[in-house]
């Protein structure tokens, strides 16, 4: 579970230290507090893409710090494996500078923010106010399946196999006809490369660079002037501490003073030093280095319009002609040789991707039983979920199954298409076309709640989650009200019960269930907007859910309905 959360200059939230406890936390407060920044927060954390625009206006980066507690095994043989250090609570720490460059820690210790999603999925589950949209997608059922049933399918390996066995064999058919033409014509191509050498991430570190450099001048002017202050400033700073050395032999108790005057002394040298280098290196930047890069910058860009690609892409377009030019100087290789090396990659990758669809048509009974029976404690008694798993076409694939040529990918063949009958009788159809708003949050609670049910069944496929996950549910509730939303308050309690739930709500009905009640609020102090927390507590509490029942925190009517609402938690 998360037991802090530490937020600073992201967006109006300056300085914030969120202690958590286990169950259900709720998260309330006006629009515009911040509530939804807490989740945005958490995002980086799990390996998120860093906003450079949600640092807080006038910092060079926002940080963002989590503490994990929960000693399990899953954590132990992760920070092993990546040769992080073995510390618990495990400790993660996220940068994000203005201009979107980003760094990232686990237990202090630099790492990729690959390694931050991986470690994601050992301790949290994140769920936005917009999630339940991609219900509407057809595309985003079978990764929601896979979530839900805590499958982490990853077959790019098998399927690159298949993808250049398949490319191989291809150059190779085509050098009988035209081998002695396309060589002479990668050879053209590749000299351009060579010229180029384009490197993977050269482009955007080099339009990166150029921004500052366009201001070479200015820098150079600012630090030079910065140069000659302390140059003539530091003497007289010099000449004063001399002077008072002279008081140490009366008056002792003045000595830790002309500590703190030495101290200062040594920091305006280094910082006289810094400036000057600072001088020199924008003086040469703006004469030398500013050219350089405006010229390989062109270089990119016209190579990016001769091969119709973009200019990040080069250098794998360099990759791709020199592997095809490899291919076609293989003489020794042999088209049935080729042909066997496609055969036998399509059957790993064939084999693989036949068992993780087995494995999904396996799960699929249990989790639409599981979203059955929470469906009905949801407000939609009656109604009914089918998962039709099938198979995912491509006429041009080389892997053949039940007759059908089949995709090649990472996440293996199967497609996925959520139906739902709202009401006995009504027949199946599309969820994405008769759902409303409402439904489809309720529909992506009961996922949730299924997939933490069969997390725990211990002959499920699953990786048991000692001491549970943190589960961040932001609005998944929109859309909704009444009695229905009662259920779904009672619905997110439940998952409270065996996981850390931490919901961000408009709700007043789902607020009351919650064991931890946290309100969000802005103020304005010289001159800045700041998100602040307060945790509330009896009728700090019942003026919340008043508020959020009827707009005014002292109605008495709304006052005697939030009571009620928290007497029949």
């Amino acid at each position: 579970m998360l037991s802090l959360l530490r937020i600073q200059n992201l967006a109006l939230v300056e300085d914030l230290s969120v202690p958590l406890e286990d169950g259900f936390t709720v998260l309330t407060g006006e629009t515009g507090a911040g509530k939804s920044l807490l989740v945005d927060a958490l995002s980086p954390l799990v390996g998120g893409r860093g906003d450079g625009g949600l640092v807080r206006s006038g910092a060079e980066r926002a940080v963002v710090e989590g503490v994990v507690e929960g000693a399990f095994e899953g954590w132990s043989a992760f920070l092993e494996g990546k040769g992080l250090p073995l510390e618990q609570p495990v400790v993660l720490r996220r940068e994000v500078g203005a201009q979107g460059r980003s760094r990232a820690w686990i237990n202090g210790a630099p790492c990729n923010l690959g390694d931050l999603k991986e470690a994601g999925r050992l301790w949290m589950r994140l769920t936005s106010q917009h999630d339940h949209q991609s219900l509407l997608s057809e595309e985003r059922h079978l990764a929601l399946l896979d979530e839900a049933l805590g499958l982490r399918p990853d077959l790019s390996a098998l399927a690159e196999a298949v993808r250049e066995a398949e490319a191989a064999l291809k150059a190779r058919r085509r050098s009988e006809s035209e081998r002695e033409s396309r060589l002479e014509w990668l050879a053209e191509q590749l000299q351009d490369f060579d010229k180029l050498a384009p490197k993977p991430g050269e482009w955007a570190q080099l339009r990166a660079e150029r921004e500052p450099l366009r201001h070479a001048a200015q820098l150079d002017q600012a630090f030079r002037e910065g140069a000659e202050g302390f140059h003539e400033g530091v003497p007289s700073l010099q000449r004063a501490h001399r002077a008072l050395l002279k008081t140490s032999a009366v008056l002792p108790e003045f000595q830790p003073h002309l500590d703190r005057l030495r101290s200062a002394l040594l920091e305006l040298e280094d910082l006289e030093i810094l400036t000057q280098e600072q001088a020199l290196h924008w003086s040469k930047a703006g004469t030398e280095r500013i050219e350089a890069v405006e010229a390989r910058l062109a270089m990119y860009e016209k190579l990016a319009r001769r091969h119709h690609c973009e200019p990040e892409e080069l250098a794998d377009q360099a990759r791709l002609l020199r592997e095809e030019q490899r291919n076609l100087l293989a003489g020794d290789s042999s088209l049935q040789e080729l042909e066997r090396q496609l055969a036998r990659a399509v059957e790993a990758y064939r084999q693989a991707a036949e068992a993780l669809h087995e494995r999904r048509a396996a799960w699929i009974p249990k989790l639409e039983k599981e979203i059955h029976a929470r469906l009905q404690t949801l407000g939609m008694k009656g109604a009914r979920l089918q998962a039709r798993l099938s198979l995912a076409l491509e006429p041009a694939s080389p892997v053949v199954h039940a007759g059908q040529n089949v995709k090649v990918s990472s996440i293996g063949f199967s497609a996925l298409a959520l139906w739902i009958e709202p009401n006995p009788g009504e027949g199946f159809r599309p969820l994405a076309k008769i759902a409303s708003g409402g439904e489809l949050s309720r529909v992506m609670l009961a996922f949730l709640g299924a997939g933490m049910a069969l997390s725990e069944d211990k002959k499920s496929p699953n990786e048991m989650h000692e001491g549970g996950l943190t589960l961040v549910l932001d609005e998944v509730d929109a859309g909704i009200g009444g009695e229905t939303a009662l259920a779904v308050g009672d619905a997110v309690r439940g998952l409270g019960g065996r996981h850390q739930v931490l919901a961000v709500t408009h709700l007043a009905q789902v607020a009351a269930k919650a064991t931890h009640h946290g309100q969000l609020s802005k103020g304005t102090s010289k001159g800045r907007t700041r998100s602040e927390l307060a945790w509330l507590q009896n009728d700090e509490r019942i003026r919340e859910l008043a508020r959020l029942l009827s707009g005014h925190p002292d109605g008495a009517e709304a006052q005697s309905h939030a009571r009620s609402l928290l007497g029949s938690s």
